[in-house]
């Protein structure tokens, strides 16, 4: 009894997890936090295997074990991913996932000296609504960006592998439409292009963690706009800072806020973008990210400029107006 007792003792540690769609400054945020916060260890996707970077994996491997660096990586008691990915076609119940994600990450916690753990990833969307059980004293982080700049840098970046050559269906590492019996694209995924696909993602994940975090007092949204590219960005940025710091139960850290990390790019998409800007979008693209994602577009403020509006249909003008 006491040794179980001390076993969930580490599961009570302040923490902080920010998660979106990816793109959106995960890893800034990481590495920005661990420097302004005061007693923060702050880490970008923890265990989870970066083809581009061998250093970070070689570092892992001895971390966390060959194991769960290598065939680990397509379980989901192994991988935050894969854990992710299952929960949310259905495929483990929500008390699996819960002894999975403490199993995931109890090392982590117990090897953190630090008062304050951060964790900033865009694989913890499916289950970012079971932290709060997991991690009594958690705040949860969610960012969104506008689809039409997201999906751009999302095709165009060499270590979003979403959809990609390696991104094998059968591995299920990733949300499909017919993962999900009701969605409407399930049957019709196959015969979509890549750029769709990425539209249908954006709009899936979005909606879900929206749904599913809905009232909870843990949870805070920014737009990504809001925080890297909007005049009132260091107002905004020391607002995630406030509510990443300050905590219900009397539990605070002190911060030092940088303007010049807002000057930083952190893994930027590289300059050759697979895809032009949207200005230069034909209409059907245009309709076709708008169809995917455009209730979520109207609800956060994008697609609101007259070019962007000339694109689509007069029904839109009508609706955007």
């Amino acid at each position: 009894m006491e040794g179980g007792v001390d076993m969930n003792k580490v599961f009570d540690k302040h923490c902080v997890f920010i998660t979106s769609t990816g793109r959106t400054g995960t890893r800034f945020l990481a590495k920005s936090l661990s420097k302004m916060v005061e007693d923060c260890y702050a880490v970008h996707e923890p265990a989870n295997v970066f083809i581009k970077d061998l250093k970070k994996w070689g570092n892992d491997i001895k971390r966390f074990g060959f194991y769960q660096m290598t065939v680990g990586q397509f379980l989901p008691s192994k991988s935050m991913c894969k854990l992710s990915t299952y929960r949310r076609k259905g495929k483990i119940t929500d008390e699996k996932t819960k002894e999975y994600i403490k199993g995931l990450r109890k090392q982590i916690l117990e090897e953190t000296k630090e008062s304050l753990y951060v964790e900033s990833s865009n694989h913890l969307h499916g289950v970012i609504d079971l932290l709060g059980d997991v991690f009594p004293n958690s705040k949860i982080v969610f960012i969104i960006r506008d689809p039409r700049t997201w999906i751009r840098s999302a095709i165009s970046s060499p270590v979003y592998l979403l959809y990609s050559k390696v991104d094998f269906s059968f591995l299920g590492m990733s949300m499909r439409a017919f993962h999900f019996k009701d969605d409407p694209y399930s049957m019709k995924w196959n015969s979509m292009s890549k750029f769709e696909k990425f539209a249908w993602y954006y709009n899936k994940l979005n909606t879900l963690v929206l749904e599913s975090m809905k009232n909870k007092n843990n949870f805070k949204l920014y737009r990504y706009e809001d925080l890297f590219l909007g005049e009132k960005k260091e107002e905004n940025f020391i607002d995630l800072l406030e509510f990443s710091t300050k905590f219900d139960d009397g539990f605070s850290r002190n911060y030092a806020f940088e303007p010049s990390f807002l000057k930083k790019k952190i893994n930027s998409a590289s300059d050759k973008y697979k895809i032009p800007h949207w200005k230069n979008w034909n209409k059907k693209r245009a309709r076709i990210l708008q169809k995917h994602c455009g209730d979520l577009m109207d609800k956060f403020g994008y697609g609101k400029e007259p070019e962007w509006l000339e694109k689509l249909n007069s029904d839109y003008k009508e609706e955007f107006a």
